[in-house]
């Protein structure tokens, strides 16, 4: 992954970076900013081939089909979607859900990428591609990832739209079942991958469903959430989230607005 070219060419630096704005006049610094998606009605829609491959991979395992009847999965980790597929199952012991999670993610991994490929459905939501292509070459905006899913699933849900390239590092499903510790690991990749320790007031966790904003809440962090999924405006609203909006389509000025990119 070309780090140097994804960072505009600035490689690593401070967190005030200084910044040519006016040569003959001296340098003016610029507070850099830390975005971190959510995956899922966030940045793509992949057409139920998550649930189609995690549905497969339990029946493998288990002989259980559709198994992922009654759970709501929008918005949590993978590992937590498979403990609570297994306790429904009657299957809680803590030793048997843990050796679940390795073997039913083995074999999600394998269905997956067939599933996303000859997803009908997939596609970039609205107004993604501009808003990520808008951020190419700043030298005060640095792109992660926030997802419940694990970085292997992350991968292939993203290659099929184009979008790797934008994400260089992130906070994944395997972290843990708490999507706040998933939250936190993006923040110190990023200080990983930068070298730089960007302020919580100038982090943002995007992503729609309550839980993104219950953990960039959490993590101390501002939150943005976007109605691209099963959550309406009006109920992304009374999570408290800084900002909302329909799509990055309609709402780009009034995220660019809001979180001050200018």
């Amino acid at each position: 992954m070309d780090l140097y070219r994804l960072l505009g060419g600035s490689g690593l630096r401070k967190l005030f970076a200084p910044v040519e704005r006016n040569p003959g006049f001296g340098r003016q610094y610029v507070v850099m900013k830390l975005l971190l998606w959510d995956i899922d009605l966030t940045l793509i829609k992949s057409g139920g081939a998550g649930i189609h491959a995690l549905n497969r991979a339990f029946e493998g395992v288990y002989g259980w089909k559709n198994a992922l009847n009654g759970v709501t999965p929008q918005g949590k980790t993978d590992p937590a979607i498979i403990r609570e597929v297994c306790v429904n199952h009657g299957v809680s012991e803590d030793a048997d859900v843990r050796w679940a999670v390795g073997s039913i993610l083995d074999c999600y991994v394998g269905y997956l990428d067939h599933a996303v490929k000859t997803a009908e459905s997939y596609q970039v939501l609205p107004g993604i591609i501009a808003v990520l292509d808008a951020f190419r070459g700043r030298d005060d905006i640095v792109l992660g990832l926030a997802t419940g899913n694990i970085e292997a699933a992350a991968r292939i849900k993203l290659e099929r739209g184009n979008l790797n390239a934008y994400f260089p590092f992130g906070g994944f499903g395997q972290i843990s079942e708490n999507r706040v510790d998933v939250v936190r690991e993006a923040s110190r990749q990023a200080r990983q991958w930068t070298g730089l320790g960007i302020a919580p007031d100038q982090t943002f966790v995007i992503g729609d469903t309550p839980h993104d904003v219950q953990a960039g809440r959490e993590a101390g962090f501002q939150t943005v959430a976007v109605a691209t999924g099963s959550f309406s405006v009006e109920e992304l609203r009374a999570t408290g989230a800084d900002l909302v909006i329909e799509d990055f389509a309609s709402g780009r000025d009034q995220f660019m607005r809001s979180t001050r990119i200018v």
